[in-house]
């Protein structure tokens, strides 16, 4: 008997034994979860297509992620955590590497979360958030002749340097004002008389504001990192009324160009030609110019993308034609030249043109390189603005050049800005009707490659002094001047500066 029992003891214990090795086994697999746990766009990963991370929100098995309208959805790259490090995630068989694998969100995307025999399906849906509307940042009652916005790329916020009517003369006091919330505040930087000015900022915020003082009938630079102003020792030319370029620049060699055209002829340069005044990190140069220009110019106008700075100047000759160029590396290059609207049929005999107006034109450039351009053509009938656009060919470092036509149509044709959002989608501005005066914004639509129906931002009669600028954030900053009202000599309205701005990346 015993005999027996200490056999079925045997078999039982080895019974036990395959059990506790069979369990062994299955406790040595994944004992994790398939699951997602965090879901976002991050703009490190996007950089064509975001300027900030958008997060998702995660309910049950749904992602949901809201994106700025008008997002290029077809190769986002998603990134995302999973309970487990062991988990494989696939979209339709390929395998997701977080912030490395593009898909195409136009429609809804399965994400396959496997972790050992466990499998888990989300659905990830992409949408657009509300369309970004103009909202009022601010106002400041003051009477001016000139006004320039720059953004300073420290903070990314808008600043202003201002030539206002001091005790009602037309070359006054010159100011720089900030924003601090929805109030916009200014210092006195120079005591009158000033005028034509230029503004910018170099890298790291340092403000530059450049003046011709007629009294002293010379040109003055005035500088500001820390708080106070003070006056950099040179002194330089008299600008044409239509030559003072609206941005000071600091290039990719730390060189700091400002731009102007002669008023007279003054050394080396004649009349109306353009002047660089050039500071090298260690002194001023003057009475520079670009290599080979020659002739009249008006309005240059400066911008920096990616290390290269880009200079547009009107050539007021005939035919009317404008030029780009560019700097980098302590060398110059004609991008654009002589190029003109032409107006002839083609196959003409003789090539004909139209007239370039004279007013301030303006460009902006996008991260591969294309250059918006901003211009009015008298087209027979008045001049009307129109933008064009200089296809960059990194292949053969070229351009060619294409109108995308007049925007809006309006009878207001002088002034207008263009400015490209950081995601490389142009907006043009415009006053609406000589008699309205309203601001009015297009941009161009990324699928119809149509402009979209004007926004007018506001009721007011803006004056000619306005400016548009995105900061690198995505939000765009409008600032236009409007004239006081009077009613039998009583001012019932003062003069005022009023800033918009349109959060495209929220």
């Amino acid at each position: 008997m015993k005999k027996y029992l200490s056999m079925i003891c045997f078999l039982g214990a080895l019974f036990t034994a395959g059990c506790s090795d069979d369990k062994t086994g299955e406790e040595a697999g994944p004992t994790g979860e398939a699951k997602i746990t965090a879901f976002s766009f991050k703009a490190e990963n996007n950089p064509d297509y975001l300027v900030k991370d958008y997060t998702a929100t995660i309910s049950g098995m749904a992602i949901s992620v809201k994106v700025p309208a008008g997002t290029d959805l077809s190769a986002l790259v998603a990134t995302f955590e999973t309970a487990d490090g062991e988990s494989t995630v696939t979209v339709n068989g390929t395998t997701q590497v977080s912030g490395t694998t593009a898909n195409n969100f136009s429609d809804p995307v399965d994400y396959l979360v496997t972790i050992g025999k466990k499998n888990a399906l989300y659905t990830v849906t992409v949408s657009e958030l509300p369309e970004a509307v103009w909202t009022k940042v601010g106002e400041m009652n003051v009477t001016l002749t000139r006004l320039r916005m720059e953004i300073n790329p420290t903070d990314n916020k808008p600043y202003f340097a201002i030539t206002e009517q001091t005790g009602g003369e037309t070359y006054g006091d010159l100011l720089y004002a900030s924003v601090n919330g929805s109030s916009i505040s200014s210092v006195v930087v120079q005591k009158a008389p000033t005028q034509s000015i230029g503004f910018g900022f170099d890298k790291s915020g340092k403000a530059y504001i450049s003046y011709y003082n007629s009294t002293e009938k010379v040109s003055h630079i005035t500088t500001n990192k820390s708080g106070s102003w003070s006056l950099e020792s040179v002194d330089y030319d008299r600008p044409l009324n239509t030559g003072v370029g609206p941005t000071i620049c600091e290039a990719n060699d730390g060189n700091i160009f400002v731009f102007i055209s002669n008023f007279a002829a003054s050394g080396s340069l004649g009349k109306r030609e353009l002047n660089m005044t050039v500071y090298d990190g260690n002194s001023w140069l003057t009475q520079q110019t670009i290599p080979g220009r020659s002739g009249y110019t008006y309005w240059p106008v400066a911008r920096v993308k990616n290390d290269v700075m880009y200079l547009l100047a009107l050539n007021p000759v005939s035919p009317n034609s404008f030029s780009i160029y560019t700097y980098k590396n302590g060398t110059w290059k004609t991008a654009i030249d002589s190029f003109a609207y032409v107006s002839s049929e083609p196959g003409a005999e003789t090539t004909t043109y139209y007239t370039i107006g004279s007013k301030i034109p303006d460009m902006d450039i996008d991260n591969d390189g294309n250059i918006y351009i901003n211009l009015s053509y008298n087209l027979g009938s008045g001049y009307m603005r129109h933008v064009m656009k200089a296809t960059y060919n990194a292949n053969t470092d070229s351009y060619e050049v294409n109108r995308l036509g007049s925007p809006l149509n309006t009878d207001d044709g002088d002034y207008g800005r263009i400015a490209v959002s950081p995601l490389g989608i142009p907006y043009a501005m415009f006053r609406n009707s000589e008699d309205s005066k309203q601001i009015a914004v297009v941009s161009l639509d990324s699928k119809t490659k149509d402009w979209t129906p004007a926004t007018i931002v506001s009721l007011d009669q803006a004056d000619s002094e306005f400016e548009f600028k995105f900061a690198k954030d995505g939000t765009a900053y409008l600032a236009y001047y409007v004239l006081e009202e009077k009613n039998d000599d009583v001012i019932t309205s003062p003069a005022k500066i009023c800033l918009y701005k349109l959060a495209t990346a929220e």
